[in-house]
């Protein structure tokens, strides 16, 4: 059975009596703890052990209590880390100060036993459970990435297996007939038959039944007026491949003594020309997603800044998107000339791919979204544009805030959008949002670092 993690604790205290008597109550709770005597040693413990909660006194020798939580608070790796400041002072100005530094709750010395042990317990249930939803949050957003990756995959894959099949066929009957076919035709009547071929291989793809119909009554039409036999045959097939109406460059195939049969051929050698066009348009398809996934996938594997482009971000996550894009969603982009920059990758990932998400939910897939990115002022800027319903300027600075959502029960747990100012904040960047109804623009703003 594998054994219940204990959580840990570090107490931050200069003065021994107190530290004797957190230990030995922390210690009899079950709690792991770690002591450190003063502001220096207590940084190197943080880095070192990373606890899930900090007991840390105010007054000290050297770094006292409020400059040690502004340097975590200011840490990436250590903010989310509570703290819970422990005072003689039981002045309401210096709780204040201690809230304000990033503290998350105050004990008054000398320290009550079950009151200090609630307090721990609440913090640490609270951080567990911010760290499930946001954990459940970016399971979510990978779960929804997933479904459309899914469907991206298998209509390429379904186009390939479709286009085999035709191609199969297609050549089964070309090798059945081609050969003594050509040793029939005359020198005009071979050009007109590649003449043919090549038509159609160049003519408009994937024409509505509508469209084809049409086509199917002018060329039948032309083909009577010319006096051409089986006219409703030949037109069938010529439709199918496209070919205009204007058939005079192959009146020489048409007067032939067998034209339904040279057509035929020639219509299956163009089925084996476009059906091998479409296996390499779906596996170039197939590639770019399989790309974006490694591309996703390693940049997921590491913790630490790297030197990243923004717009290939941007692009693994609209690769990964573009089947919810493809429902009716126009799509324009306008990337500038930008540097790399040493980031996280795969937590800038993650905002576009938030920020895409909402946008296309914002429309219903059906709108209009736009995504700009450009150098201003030293700093990397993206903007992200839907059309979608916009958000009440009432609950416009509500909307990066933990746990709130504008979404039914149970659809969202409204930190997705507290998640990405954070992981902006990590990058010493900033985000702004602009909306009213049927333009929302979330602003991205990062500074162009190259080294740390």
């Amino acid at each position: 059975m594998k054994p219940v993690r204990q959580d840990s604790i570090l107490i931050v205290d200069d003065i021994p009596t107190n530290i004797k008597v957190l230990v030995e109550l922390l210690s009899q709770s079950g709690f792991r703890v770690a002591v450190a005597k003063n502001g220096e040693s207590a940084l190197a413990k943080i880095d070192e052990i990373a606890p899930d909660l900090i007991l840390l006194d105010v007054m000290m020798p050297g770094i006292d209590g409020l400059e040690i939580c502004r340097r975590l608070k200011a840490n990436p790796k250590t903010q989310d880390i509570p703290v819970i400041f422990m005072s003689a002072l039981s002045d309401v100005v210096d709780k204040v100060k201690g809230l304000e530094v990033g503290g998350v709750d105050y004990i008054t010395k000398p320290i009550v036993h079950e009151e200090a042990l609630a307090r721990i317990r609440v913090h640490l249930q609270l951080r567990k459970t911010q760290l499930k939803l946001a954990q459940e949050e970016k399971m979510a957003a990978l779960g929804h990435l997933v479904a459309g990756i899914a469907h991206e995959i298998n209509t390429p894959l379904g186009a390939i297996g479709a286009s085999i099949g035709n191609i199969s066929t297609a050549l089964e009957r070309l090798m059945q007939k081609l050969p003594k076919l050509l040793t029939k035709l005359t020198a005009e009547q071979a050009i007109a038959f590649f003449s043919l071929v090549a038509f159609a291989q160049s003519a408009k793809p994937l024409l509505s039944f509508r469209e084809e119909r049409q086509l199917k009554r002018a060329i039948v039409a032309n083909l009577a007026a010319k006096e051409i036999d089986n006219a409703e045959t030949l037109a069938a097939f010529l439709s199918q491949m496209g070919i205009a109406s204007d058939l005079d460059f192959m009146m020489p195939l048409l007067q032939a003594p067998d034209p339904v049969s040279i057509v035929e051929t020639a219509y299956n050698f163009a089925i084996v020309q476009n059906n091998s066009r479409n296996i390499k348009l779906a596996v170039d398809r197939a590639s770019r997603i399989v790309f974006a996934l490694k591309n996703f996938a390693r940049q997921s594997s590491t913790g630490e800044m790297v030197m990243a482009s923004v717009i290939d971000s941007i692009e693994t996550v609209l690769t990964i998107y573009q089947n919810q894009i493809e429902r009716g969603v126009a799509l324009t982009k306008e990337y500038g000339s930008v540097p790399s920059i040493l980031c996280y990758p795969d937590e800038l990932t993650q905002v576009w791919s938030n920020l895409i998400g909402n946008a296309l939910q914002a429309m219903n897939y059906q709108g209009h979204l736009g995504i700009a990115v450009f150098e201003q002022a030293g700093q990397i800027v993206v903007e992200i544009t839907d059309s979608g319903c916009g958000i009440p300027p009432e609950i416009q600075d509500q909307i990066f805030e933990p746990f709130f959502t504008t979404k039914p029960m149970g659809e969202g747990s409204g930190l997705g959008l507290n998640i990405v100012r954070k992981i902006i904040d990590k990058h010493q960047g900033t985000i702004k949002v602009a909306s009213q109804p049927g333009n929302t623009k979330f602003s991205v703003w990062l500074p162009i670092v190259r080294s740390q």
